[in-house]
């Protein structure tokens, strides 16, 4: 069976018949937050065609996207084998399929299993590098570039030009406000880079994209693919 993720696609045939019981499909409605700081993870969520963003809310209400996690990978993965709490906020960024499997479950899998730990670790490792290098971006890189690169790491989950997309979440995105993002987007729109509608953005020059996106778009690919054992041609194929 493929099961259109990453992680259980990469899992042994032994791990996947372990898990197969636990695991139910769901829909998952854009912009529902499924865990919340200081509270306790009661599912992992592994995405189908569904994207999920963590964010980091600071004391004064301010947050900020540290990542995004598509098919490639899941979210509450560490968490199964660490702390069940959530440190960050988690909901979704693009409504879509996923798959969810009890923390505690997979906890226990995880302990009767080292080749399910191993599996785990390598996409904690996966995000951590996303997360780390996404710091760097936040800080160094302008509004454009960090647009850029969420645009193309964006269109590579959902395999679609089409992205789903409100300024608000724009604005969390990359750490600035709605007025920031009118013009950034403007800009890329004027070049024929992206067309944008409200709630809307339509990628029409991937390759202007990818002149105009830092070198952490890059980054971010070259050390999923070497965490995951992937081509790194295989976490965005067809893509023009």
């Amino acid at each position: 069976m493929v099961w259109d993720n990453h992680f259980l696609d990469s899992l042994t045939s032994r791990d996947i018949r372990a898990l197969k019981p636990h695991l139910s499909r769901v829909e998952l409605e854009r912009n529902r937050v499924l865990d919340e700081v200081g509270q306790p993870i009661a599912a992992v969520y592994l995405p189908i065609d569904s994207i999920l963003s963590v964010v980091t809310v600071m004391q004064s209400g301010a947050q900020v996207e540290s990542r995004t996690i598509g098919r490639e990978s899941g979210y509450g993965l560490l968490n199964a084998l660490g702390s069940p709490i959530s440190y960050e906020r988690m909901l979704v960024q693009c409504g879509g399929r996923a798959w969810r499997a009890p923390l505690p479950t997979l906890r226990e899998l995880g302990l009767r299993s080292p080749t399910l730990t191993q599996a785990i670790v390598r996409h904690a490792q996966a995000t951590i590098i996303q997360s780390a290098q996404s710091t760097a971006c936040n800080t160094l890189h302008s509004a454009e570039q960090r647009l850029c690169r969420w645009l193309l790491l964006t269109q590579d989950r959902l395999r679609s030009d089409v992205v789903p997309l409100t300024q608000e979440h724009l604005s969390i995105m990359l750490g600035v406000q709605r007025t920031t993002v009118t013009a950034v987007a403007s800009q890329l729109q004027e070049r024929g880079s992206i067309s944008y509608v409200r709630g809307k953005i339509t990628i029409r020059d991937r390759p202007d994209l990818l002149r105009g996106a830092c070198e952490c778009y890059a980054a971010i690919q070259r050390g999923a693919a070497a965490m995951l054992g992937v081509p790194e041609a295989e976490l965005a194929p067809n893509l023009t």
